[in-house]
């Protein structure tokens, strides 16, 4: 089962088994919580994409950065090794499937779906990786070339010919506007005040749910409270937003159209 293997200033690594979704921030009611000041509260989240892992920055401050690299989304390779904040943490899709026994100081014991390992043996999974980070260089390089390059074409005037920006519109609830362009790759809906959409009231979740937009289109993620799409409850962390969807958000209710 892949892992996220949070590397302490200790002996001791925290691993945290990846499901579906599992988000990674200040507040307690992420999945793996870093409590420091350089981390936002809602700070990135990990999915399993149909087999492929994917690492998506929720518009944190100070960024999420992937071999060095920072990054608004990328597809994660065994080995990559990702930095929050002031916090180092390594990706192992092949956690358990490794050959050969381990020692009594290696050993991984289970606790709550959440693992501890002896820091000898990340340094281990490291050295195996080493090479494979160093093919994926190139790869690196092009892919924040790409993104650099998609930030410059934000203000380039869109062609004719463009993929039509979907949007939300309020249906009932109270918001600060009628209807919500998703133009950027990663849209908010929560009380906190990086949110495109705005929850008001002091028991709203800070950040509820996080709208992604993809070539296939745009997926929901819920981050905290309740959501209710089409009336049904949002199980699974995910949902692929088709035309006509309507999302309950903690009394907001908002309508998908995928054409603007």
């Amino acid at each position: 089962m892949a892992t996220l293997v949070l590397q302490c200033e200790d002996r001791v690594a925290w691993a945290y088994a990846i499901e579906k979704t599992l988000t990674i921030g200040r507040l307690k009611d992420n999945r793996l919580v870093l409590d420091h000041p350089s981390v936002s509260s809602h700070h990135a989240c990990v999915f399993n994409d149909g087999g492929e892992f994917i690492v998506e920055d929720l518009q944190s401050t100070n960024g999420t950065f992937v071999n060095g690299r920072r990054v608004s989304r990328r597809t994660l390779r065994n080995g990559d090794v990702m930095k929050i904040g002031r916090h180092t943490i390594l990706f192992d899709q092949l956690a358990n499937a490794h050959p050969g026994g381990a020692g009594a100081a290696d050993q991984i014991r289970s606790i709550d779906q959440t693992v501890f390992i002896d820091k000898r043996t990340l340094l281990d999974k490291l050295l195996v990786d080493a090479d494979t980070h160093r093919k994926n260089e190139a790869l690196s390089a092009r892919l924040t070339e790409i993104e650099q390059h998609a930030v410059r074409a934000q203000s380039v005037p869109v062609p004719d010919d463009a993929p039509v920006v979907g949007f939300l519109r309020v249906v009932d609830g109270r918001a600060d506007q009628p209807i919500y362009h998703l133009e950027k790759q990663t849209s908010l809906i929560g009380r906190g005040r990086a949110s495109l959409v705005r929850l008001h009231g002091w028991f709203k979740p800070a950040v509820a749910v996080a709208i992604t937009r993809n070539r296939q289109g745009y997926v929901a993620t819920l981050l905290g409270g309740k959501t209710f799409i089409n009336r049904q409850p949002l199980h699974g962390g995910r949902y692929e937003l088709r035309d006509g969807d309507v999302l309950e958000i903690s009394g907001l209710i908002l309508e998908f159209r995928a054409r603007g």
